[in-house]
């Protein structure tokens, strides 16, 4: 009859308790949706395996027999009621359930059925009207057990109870948030089967009559969820003074832990600060006081020239005054931090040729040349764009000056410019010593020197290149670097045309590897 079949199928499936019926050789012929749910099997996962892959190993056969054959030899003895038992989920946790077996039917066509059911929760339990008529000491107890579940589920930590087995009996809603299982899957377990030996300690030490503290991630048995937690673990005692279970006190440190977190990060900035702070000050002295001594030098050499009357060589005049325009610079460099971080740092823009001023900047820097060899790649066609043609020049004379001071044993030094569609494309390029991938990022930040450089060996307060950005993304423009250790180091300033179709400039070029992300076709101006 294959309508009855799946009639009783249907009932079976719908069933609150979980149902599980066996073979004469007990392997698994139905297995409805509730025992799915308690014990974490698929049904199509344990159809036709053994029953005994429900058990722990070591329940599995007991005084000879399997425990399915024990339990139904105890049958007449058990009367109908229900044995306590330890079954195995899926994820191998252990939980305690109530197990009925029976069977029926002969030989090959014998089924063994096995009816599952949770232990009740304590603290779930309902008052029922059957109370309200009970002796007034009854009703007083249960009115304080009433109390009690009301202060528990309440209370702004998780709670659990286990008994002297260590299987958990009882704990509240907020125990239950906190480890993200179902109680019907917390109630019944036995924390013996945890794989945290810290937690397995605790609950050993609890269970000798000893408190114990664990703190740690835990990880759920069932969804994997991890938790930083704080537990209290404390024994229960009886009347006579003997342990009948304990109590965990259960609270969720994330927040706890987030702050210390973000309290250490702030340390560390604070700490890198300093030493930032530290390195900048250090640096800046010897910066400032490279070029003083010796214009100090030259002035009190003219001095006592003057002073005999002497010829004054020109040199010795412009050497002192490339010393004053060193420190002039710094401390110009030093101010345009200060009005960037305040804001405050004014663009006159003006209709610029670029490749005009790219050639004054140039001539302006050939006393810093020395043994280097500087190309200009001019363009075919004028490029004008809409800058501050001073701070402008203060970009590109900090691009070639770094190009001068990171190739110091000379080399070409090679100034590009052209323009696709509606940008204008200037890059400056050596063949120094180039930076580190994993440097080349922090470059533009402020006081940032790469790691591969010697504040001896190279001056500099770690400004130009910062001040060069922000000068050139208040023009509406972008700047990176394109580097490998080694092999020098290109520059590109993007800005956008005052004539002209936006479009895309080439970021890339062979050989080279950007470590800036490209940026986007500039706007027209």
């Amino acid at each position: 009859m294959p309508g009855a079949t799946d009639e009783l199928s249907a009932w079976l499936d719908a069933a609150v308790d979980p149902f599980i019926a066996c073979d004469a050789s007990e392997r698994v012929r139905v297995f409805n949706s509730a025992a799915e749910r308690l014990l974490g099997w698929k049904r199509e996962e344990l159809m036709g395996r053994p029953a005994s892959r429900l058990f722990p190993q070591r329940l599995r056969r007991h005084e000879g027999k399997s425990l399915l054959r024990h339990l139904l030899s105890r049958r007449p003895a058990l009367g109908g009621r229900a044995t306590r038992v330890l079954a195995r989920r899926k994820d191998g946790a252990e939980i305690l359930v109530e197990l009925t077996v029976g069977a029926s039917g002969q030989g090959e066509g014998e089924r063994i059925v096995l009816n599952f059911r949770r232990l009740h929760e304590v603290i779930d339990t309902l008052d029922e009207p059957v109370e309200r008529a009970l002796p007034r000491r009854e009703s007083a107890s249960l009115a304080g057990d009433a109390l009690f579940r009301t202060v528990v589920e309440n209370a702004p930590l998780g709670i659990l109870y286990f008994d002297p087995r260590a299987i958990v009996i009882a704990c509240n809603e907020l125990f239950v948030h906190i480890i993200g299982s179902p109680k019907r899957v917390l109630v019944g377990l036995n924390l013996l089967s945890l794989r945290d030996e810290n937690i397995l300690h605790c609950v050993r030490e609890t269970l000798a009559g000893h408190t114990c503290d664990y703190e740690g991630e835990y990880r759920t048995v069932t969804s994997g969820k991890q938790t930083p937690v704080h537990v209290h673990f404390a024994p229960c005692f009886n009347t006579s003074g003997q342990v009948e279970g304990g109590i965990g006190i259960v609270e969720d440190i994330s927040e706890r832990r987030r702050a210390e977190s973000e309290r250490e990060r702030l340390y560390h900035e604070a700490q890198e600060a300093i030493r930032v702070r530290d390195d900048f000050l250090s640096i800046a002295s010897h910066e400032l006081k490279t070029p003083l001594t010796p214009l100090s030098l030259r002035l009190a050499t003219l001095e006592r020239r003057l002073e005999r009357g002497e010829h004054v060589e020109p040199a010795t005049l412009r050497h002192a005054r490339l010393h004053l325009l060193r420190i002039t610079s710094l401390i110009n460099d030093l101010l345009d931090a200060s009005r960037i971080e305040a804001g405050r740092l004014a663009l006159r823009p003006e209709a610029t040729h670029l490749e005009g001023l790219v050639e004054r900047v140039l001539r302006g820097l050939e006393p810093q040349r020395g043994n280097h060899t500087v190309h200009f790649d001019a363009p075919e066609q004028s490029v004008q764009v809409n800058v501050d043609p001073f701070r402008m020049e203060q970009v590109l004379a900090n691009l070639v000056e770094n190009a001068f001071k990171y190739s110091p044993h000379g080399g070409s030094v090679r100034v590009s410019l052209l323009q696709r569609g509606g940008v204008a494309l200037l890059s400056v390029s050596d063949e120094g010593i180039g930076i580190p991938p994993d440097q080349q990022r922090l470059l533009f930040d402020r006081y940032f020197r790469a790691r591969n450089v010697s504040a001896r060996s190279f001056g500099g307060l770690g400004l130009g290149l910062y001040i060069s950005r922000d000068i050139v993304e208040r023009h509406g423009g972008r700047i990176w670097v394109e580097s490998e250790p080694g092999h020098g180091s290109t520059f590109h300033v993007a800005l956008p045309l005052m004539t002209g179709v936006p479009a895309q400039p080439p970021w890339r070029r062979r050989g080279r590897s950007s470590t800036e992300t490209p940026p986007p076709t500039l706007p027209q101006k």
